[in-house]
């Protein structure tokens, strides 16, 4: 990769100033251009570099083997500025200036609106770290690799009913992500004997104690929201003395949670990536760690993946934008971090299983 890949640490201030960045081996060739509107600045702006942190690995360990049929992947990203507008602004920029093979994007609510543009533009469309399950309904351009609001709610219910949890409370962002997983757990969750308490936030929120203290009488709160709002609603919720059981959706589970005291004891959905025993995950991590001094999340799992399978599906195949679509429409089968994954005939929605965890000892303890 050129040079300027390497400088990652700043790059949400960057972008902020001039907008575009070109990521690709020096191509010898025509290159594989794939268009990224990414979250690099504003509020959710973590969870956008930690999807380019995972591609940028994995592009250059297939540009330095040589890329795909030859010719090197180039990623043109765009800073979407966490903003639905601006991402589809960004995919009209980048649709006019370099007419890439296929786009990538991240977020529930940016997937969402660009998914629009790009089923009439009929380009393929592969929505990242979304979990809305409107993202995919009724399209023939968009898929999505990442559990879907149905994958977090069955799994948390399986944590509830063996807590034997029958008044729930639900904590979650105010946005289409939020807003789908809370549905979807109230309506999985039902029991004759189960209540529900909804409690919604936005994305402004610096302060959740009175969130919590309004699900003060649940015997358990699920926290569905950001990575960005974790260490503080921890912190809000041993500071009113909440004495439920905390269970967050898969996107709660942050990089170095174990290390914070204040989520001793909490559950989790987790991916098979967190699993200290999958040893193809734990390499991948170390490799991570290695090239960006900092830990492995399913985030960052989830851009390396993506491109990973992306070299499998495409190698050896004409490269078009109808043909990329049938590919994916055919159904295949993959191996990444988030273990083997199947896709059936003519399936939008690539998910991974998710398992119950619980943080015990400062450590993350998987129940299967």
């Amino acid at each position: 990769m050129s040079k300027k890949t390497l400088i990652v640490a700043p790059i949400a201030v960057v972008i902020a100033l001039i907008g575009i960045f070109y990521f690709a081996a020096e191509p010898n060739q025509e290159s594989i251009k794939i268009g990224a509107t990414l979250s690099l600045t504003g509020p959710t702006n973590a969870l956008g570099l930690e999807n380019l942190d995972g591609m940028l690995m994995a592009i250059d360990e297939i540009n330095s083997s040589g890329g795909i049929n030859g010719r090197p992947i180039e990623l043109i990203i765009l800073d979407n500025q966490s903003t639905a507008e601006k991402a589809k602004e960004n995919f009209l920029e980048l649709e006019n200036t370099h007419a890439p093979l296929m786009y990538v994007s991240s977020m529930s609510t940016i997937s969402f609106a660009v998914s629009q543009l790009a089923e009439e533009h009929e380009v393929v469309l592969m929505a990242l770290s979304a979990t809305a399950t409107s993202i995919t309904v009724d399209k023939e351009w968009t898929y999505r690799y990442f559990p879907t609001a149905v994958d977090e709610a069955y799994t948390i219910t399986r944590i509830l009913d063996g807590l034997n949890v029958y008044n729930l409370g639900i904590l979650y962002i105010d946005d289409s992500f939020g807003i789908s997983v809370a549905d979807e757990i109230e309506t999985v969750s039902q029991h004759p004997d189960r209540t529900v308490t909804r409690e919604s936030f936005g994305l402004e929120t610096s302060d959740f104690k009175d969130h919590i203290t309004n699900l003060q009488d649940t015997n358990a709160i699920v926290i569905v929201t950001f990575p960005e709002y974790v260490q503080q609603i921890l912190n809000d919720i041993r500071e009113v003395n909440y004495q439920g059981y905390v269970i967050g959706s898969s996107d709660f589970l942050i990089r170095d949670i174990e290390s914070i005291p204040e989520a001793e004891g909490v559950y989790f959905a987790t991916p098979s990536m967190f699993d200290p025993t999958f040893a193809f995950a734990v390499q991948i991590g170390e490799n991570f760690e290695s090239r960006y001094n900092k830990p492995f999340d399913h985030n960052s799992a989830n851009g390396y993946d993506f491109i990973k399978l992306l070299e499998g599906l495409l190698e050896g195949e004409e490269l078009s934008r109808d043909n990329i679509k049938q590919i994916l429409d055919e159904g295949y089968s993959h191996l990444g971090a988030f273990g083997n994954i199947h896709v059936s005939p003519g399936e939008h929605d690539i998910a991974f299983p998710l398992f119950p965890a619980q943080i015990i000892d400062g450590k993350l303890e998987f129940k299967k």
